[in-house]
């Protein structure tokens, strides 16, 4: 007869058995890919909206060491390519995520700098809540930043503590059984950006670039003034000096949101969203004056890209430059790195892109508000319920 603790013993080992069994095929299977690069696990279809993708973002760049690099919220992880010809022979990657604020793009700076300095950073910067320094992606938690050469085994022990979760477990078993979602390649598949085909698949789903510019046009979508701005910009100051010091390159940018979100997101907040601009031109040229090769461009206000005709002007649901009116395509993502990336300074072709300086950026400012009441003027299908475009 078999004793008591001998069956406990026997159960328990059993169970610890089973759960080893499980964590060892959910680690292998991987459904959320938090631990590839260069990985033929890259090329599995995954669901348009990709799960905790800062996993596998800071993973890769532990393992690729990129040289350049992109960092900022979602319009810069949607809107700029890793593939132009430019970067044929360079080590590229798009680490922006989604809701990610100042602080986070921060945070990714230094993650990805602990085992190989990037030459150049290019950063998308946001006004409103994202110009904060409190983490805006929940996903993206301290204990993925590299702090120490013990890293990998770090990494690889949370990596197999997500493995022994039941959502990963879920997952896992959709796969196996051929029951999962599979619509498009995975981020990491275009080192970072999300894919075209992935974005076709959530605008049908949210009903399509006419209806998401419905929103603005009838609605509106106003912003506030960042929270601890302040703060914000000596952090800014800070970590700019660091890496300028180190020889690091940036280039830094404003997310050209389409015309009609510019009139809704700042029309209550205008001057000081412009005090807002005048802070970082000064934070920008003191780096400058400094020696740091940095520049500071805004593609914002009412351009040939921002001022794309809507939906519906056009009678056509889709845009080249647009997905929405907060997130512009890979097509103005090309013209912006086109202009952004040397470094002489010069606006970029056709008014998209304005290098600011000291020297600029009263003119820029003055040029905004004519252009943004011309757009008022010239568009009043669009914005005839607009505050910003009223007498």
């Amino acid at each position: 007869m078999v004793s008591t603790r001998s069956y406990l013993a026997y159960l328990g080992a059993t169970a610890i058995g089973l759960l080893a069994l499980l964590v060892t095929i959910n680690y292998q299977v991987d459904p959320f890919l938090i631990h590839q690069w260069d990985s033929p696990l890259l090329q599995r279809l995954t669901r348009a909206q990709q799960k905790i993708v800062p996993w596998g973002k800071t993973y890769a760049a532990y393992r690729y060491r990129p040289e350049i690099v992109f960092v900022g919220s979602s319009r810069t992880e949607i809107g700029l390519p890793t593939d132009l010809p430019e970067f044929a022979d360079r080590r590229v990657l798009n680490l922006a995520i989604s809701g990610a604020s100042v602080g986070d793009a921060m945070n990714m700076l230094r993650h990805t700098s602990y085992f190989h300095r990037p030459e150049v950073v290019v950063w998308g910067l946001d006004y409103g809540w994202l110009f904060g320094l409190q983490a805006g992606n929940s996903d993206f938690t301290p204990d993925l930043i590299a702090t120490s050469d013990l890293y990998p085994l770090k990494r690889f022990l949370l990596n197999l503590k997500r493995a022994a979760s039941w959502t990963q477990t879920e997952e896992s078993g959709k796969i196996l059984i051929g029951l999962d979602d599979r619509q498009c390649l995975p981020i990491l598949a275009s080192r970072g950006q999300k894919s075209k085909e992935c974005l076709e698949i959530i605008m049908a789903d949210e009903g399509g670039t006419a209806h998401a510019f419905d929103k603005i046009i009838h609605q509106g979508d106003p912003s506030a003034t960042p929270p601890q701005q302040a703060e914000t910009l000596a952090a800014l100051d800070a970590v700019t000096r660091e890496f300028c010091g180190k020889g690091v390159a940036f280039r830094f940018f404003l997310s050209p949101v389409h015309a009609l979100a510019e009139l809704s997101y700042w029309q209550d907040v205008l001057p000081q969203h412009e005090q807002w601009k005048r802070e970082l031109v000064k934070l920008f040229d003191r780096r400058r004056q400094e020696g740091c090769d940095i520049r500071f461009m805004d593609f914002t206000g009412f351009n040939r890209i921002t001022t794309e005709p809507v939906p519906q002007v056009t009678g056509r649901d889709a845009m080249r430059y647009y997905w929405e009116y907060s997130h512009y395509s890979a097509e103005a993502g090309k013209e912006l790195l086109t202009s952004l990336l040397p470094s002489r300074h010069q606006d970029g072709p056709d008014g998209f892109g304005v290098d600011l300086t000291g020297a600029t950026i009263e003119r820029h400012l003055a040029n905004f508000r004519q252009l943004r009441q011309a757009y008022c003027a010239s568009h009043p299908q669009e914005t005839y319920k607009m505050p910003a475009c009223r007498p």
